[in-house]
């Protein structure tokens, strides 16, 4: 890619993830007028740079963002703007760059969660929470079954945050690694 493409790019991915993590931040939503245009955009700097061997590596980094959210999307982990948003960070960064941003973002998602649980339940929640998966654990392995636990109403570990700010976050520290190349 171009250098001055592959700055483009850069520019235009930091402006994306900022976007999201605002809009997430404020809406608890990462809407399609956002992300399926930064996709596009994504595509079209790639194929204006190297043709349709840029296109298409755009179209793999995308098809890598989008296949490594969806099965989460589709336990109830995430939502289907996450998804998306991930689609769109890898059509930007290509196969490579999205697989580094991937792994980021799944590791800032798990300090998000870490301090959400932290902060929500507390030292007497999180012995809770681990008691309840300690106990789920015992009856699977002796008995095969998975048991149901009900958790309290207050539960710190149902609260959600934010995963756009997990994305950006993850994205860009990716970048500042420099796992993208063009």
């Amino acid at each position: 890619m171009a250098a001055q493409n592959w700055h483009l790019a850069i520019v235009a991915v930091t402006a994306f993830v900022a976007a999201v993590a605002l809009l997430d931040l404020r809406t608890r939503r990462i809407p399609n007028r956002l992300t399926i245009p930064a996709a596009m955009l994504a595509l079209t700097i790639h194929y204006l740079s190297t043709g349709a061997a840029g296109a298409l590596h755009s179209a793999e980094g995308l098809g890598i963002g989008l296949a490594a959210f969806l099965p989460m999307f589709l336990a109830g982990g995430t939502g289907a703007g996450d998804v998306k948003a991930m689609a769109a960070v890898g059509a930007f960064l290509g196969p490579a760059g999205a697989l580094f941003a991937v792994l980021w973002t799944l590791i800032a998602g798990l300090v998000g969660a870490l301090v959400v649980l932290v902060t929500a339940a507390g030292p007497g929640g999180i012995r809770e929470l681990i008691q309840r998966w300690v106990f789920r654990a015992y009856v699977l392995f002796s008995t095969g079954h998975l048991a149901h636990v009900s958790r309290p109403e207050d539960d710190g570990a149902a609260r959600r945050f934010p995963y756009g700010l997990a994305i950006a976050s993850g994205t860009i520290v990716s970048l500042a690694w420099g796992a993208y190349r063009g």
